[in-house]
């Protein structure tokens, strides 16, 4: 195996083992941060000697061993060594001894201890993002910065920044039980989201998609659903990201230009995604939780992918999904939502006053969704000159080159119809 086949092979092994082999030391050494220096220790370490020496046949073992006794070393080397720190390093020595396949054993609760650890409300929203697609999804500080355009440096501060909070907070490497699971579940389940969302609709850039962030989110939901299987919203997250996700491919013409879903070519849905999607969420419904808010968000995202052309979407049941929604997690989003599939069941006029109620909300002053809306109701109305207004608005509104650019041709096209 030449030096670049053998550096591609750790890279891949990596991806593959990362956030086992975090999870495993991170319950060995009681610290993520911890874990994740030595983590990135035995990374080092294969980079240095599987190429002279070969690929081992179980690497995540090997990975896994150098961890440990690297762990070792720095309990070793700690000026004051309390009790506790002695007894550990003991556990460690002892663990040496046991033949490696033990990478396998506790895997699920170790990386389940890891998925709520690294999603702990104490930290931010962007330090919690960023350790997670860390430590879980195996992304160098680089790949972070560049799928978010940041610049790593600030990646790298959120980073550090997130290990220390978990340290000085003393959070525990543990999975949260009783009345704190449900909040819990809520912050990893939103991160997840969030990875996704940004994959899908990115918020700034000049592409209307980055498919590598939905890829990693995922992977890592339906990881989530292996680890807690018993959680309908952790199904429910699955089938909604399952079934966004099918669309990929029709979302984006040939030059990069988004598409809307009512002109998209069906025919490049991903069909064994939406049926992966329509799994994941009968089992959410089996499990009870057909109310739950991805539940409900992935009930309303098979409606469009039952519809094989767009004029067969149940509109009708898409608008009452959302008014339950609405019930369940209140949001001036949720209801502009199911503005416009009140304009596509009962026609624009139907739901324009429903969006007109929004205008004075806070939180959709800067959100350029809201005009874009309003703009299509507009123009679905021939009030032309007005639509023009609102989608310059949404333009200047939006960070994503390619989603201004759409919105500068609708108001052009509206700007034209209104002379004509």
């Amino acid at each position: 195996m030449t030096g670049l086949e053998t550096r591609r092979a750790i890279e891949a092994v990596w991806r593959i083992e990362s956030a086992r082999l975090i999870a495993g030391l991170a319950r060995a050494v009681r610290d993520v941060g911890r874990a994740e220096d030595l983590a990135q220790d035995a990374l080092v370490a294969a980079l240095e000697q599987w190429p002279e020496s070969g690929v081992p046949d179980n690497p995540g073992a090997w990975l896994m061993a150098v961890g440990k006794r690297r762990a070792v070393d720095q309990i070793r080397r700690d000026i004051v060594l309390e009790r506790k720190q002695g007894e550990l390093a003991r556990e460690l020595e002892t663990s040496l001894t046991t033949p490696e396949p033990e990478i396998a054993d506790d895997i699920g609760d170790d990386l389940l201890r890891l998925v709520f650890t690294a999603c702990h409300p104490v930290l931010s929203t962007d330090a919690r993002v960023a350790l997670t697609l860390r430590v879980l999804g195996g992304l160098s500080t680089t790949e972070i910065a560049r799928a978010y355009l940041v610049p790593e440096s600030t990646v790298a501060q959120r980073i550090v920044r997130a290990k220390r909070t978990l340290a000085d907070a003393q959070v525990p490497f543990e999975v949260p039980s009783g009345p704190d699971l449900a909040g819990r579940l809520a912050s990893v389940l939103e991160v997840v989201y969030l990875i996704f969302n940004e994959g899908y609709s990115a918020t700034a850039g000049d592409d209307w998609m980055r498919p590598e962030l939905c890829a990693d989110a995922l992977r890592l939901g339906r990881i989530l659903a292996t680890l807690a299987p018993r959680e309908p919203e952790v199904h429910g997250l699955v089938a909604l990201m399952e079934i966004q996700a099918s669309r990929s491919r029709a979302r984006v013409g040939p030059s990069g230009h988004p598409v809307l879903l009512t002109r998209q070519d069906r025919s490049r849905w991903d069909q064994l995604l939406i049926r992966r999607g329509l799994a994941a969420l009968r089992r959410s419904e089996e499990l009870g939780g057909a109310y739950g808010p991805y539940a409900l968000q992935a009930a309303i995202a098979g409606c469009h992918a039952r519809a094989v052309r767009p004029e067969l979407t149940d509109w009708r049941r898409i608008a009452a999904l959302y008014a339950i929604l609405g019930q369940v997690t209140p949001s001036p989003i949720v209801e502009l939502n199911r503005a416009v599939a009140v304009s596509m069941a009962d026609g624009p006029a139907a739901a324009l006053p429903i969006v007109d109620a929004l205008l004075a909300e806070p939180a959709l002053r800067t959100y350029h969704l809201l005009p874009s809306v309003r703009g299509d109701l507009l123009e679905r109305l021939g009030r032309f000159a007005e639509a023009r207004i609102e989608f310059e608005r949404a333009a200047a509104l939006t960070a994503n080159a390619r989603e201004r650019e759409l919105l500068h041709r609708r108001a052009a096209e509206t700007a034209h119809r209104s002379e004509n």
